[in-house]
């Protein structure tokens, strides 16, 4: 068991010492947290009690409140891991290989399960400048390993969706790039993943509100993560679904099909040998 996980699972348990300290079941704490504004499951709890989702910094906050616990919960956390960064990165990491279909939403980059190690060192380098030059390495190794494992595995099925300045960019370098998109389009030829592009010129483009992942698993409810670079944001109650389900309908309504966004690769492969 990795370490963040044994964090997660040692949270979850001074949650639920918390809870029974308080007489409250899981569906009543979870309404209690939901009148505050934020609607949660009993479900999310029950995760977050066995260790299978983290809480983010606002439930933490809600449940030391509801529970009168002094700030135990977001002082744990702190003792736990830090930043709580790299179980963040866990969690995300776990649901999405354990899914049965992910469909994602992109405008700057090729998502994580996607890069090679020199796109992923590049992103990596010049998007956390404070990380030494062996982290960086570490971190990229780590990344496109999982990344080749994704490729050759046969779920979860990956449908994309990519802002046409995804192709344009040269992170790195244009030799970085187009080995980059070798490795999409490569994977889109063999039917591992469909991508769609947006045009940059599209009227139509419902994106505005950043990048997102659907995570769609057979016997656990669906969740959506919105993410950053230094925090992401679970979705699970049913009408945030529902609202994440609608923008990538209307993502894929205003992007190219998928023939259309493979020649897109190809021309941007041929430009960049032209450079």
């Amino acid at each position: 068991m990795h370490t963040d996980e044994r964090d997660l699972k040692a949270f979850g348990r001074e949650l639920r010492r918390l809870r029974v300290e308080a007489e409250l079941t899981q569906q009543a704490l979870a309404r209690r947290i939901s009148q505050r504004g934020t609607t949660i499951s009993d479900s999310h709890l029950s995760d977050v009690e066995n260790g299978r989702a983290m809480a983010r910094p606002w439930l933490r906050k809600f449940l030391d409140e509801v529970l009168e616990s002094d700030g135990r919960l977001d002082k744990l956390w702190e003792e736990l891991t830090g930043s709580g960064h790299q179980v963040w990165l866990h969690e995300v990491i776990k649901r999405t290989h354990d899914a049965d279909a992910i469909l994602e939403y992109q405008p700057l980059v090729f998502p994580s399960y996607l890069q090679t190690e020199q796109y992923a060192h590049a992103l990596i380098r010049y998007g956390s400048p404070w990380l030494s030059s062996k982290e960086v390495a570490a971190l990229a190794k780590e990344r496109c390993e999982r990344a080749d494992r994704m490729a050759q595995a046969e779920a979860p099925s990956l449908w994309l969706i990519i802002d046409q300045s995804v192709l344009a960019r040269r992170y790195g370098s244009p030799e970085i790039q187009r080995a980059q998109l070798t490795r999409v389009a490569d994977l889109v030829n063999s039917e591992r993943l469909t991508v769609q592009m947006i045009p940059t010129n599209s009227p139509r483009h419902a994106g505005n509100s950043g990048p997102r992942r659907i995570i769609t698993t057979a016997d656990e409810p669906e969740v959506v993560y919105m993410e950053s670079a230094e925090e992401g944001r679970i979705i699970t109650d049913s009408a945030g679904i529902f609202r994440s389900r609608l923008l990538f309908t209307s993502l894929q309504g205003a992007a190219r099909d998928p023939q259309e966004t493979l020649e897109a690769i190809h021309d941007e492969m041929r430009k960049i040998d032209d450079e």
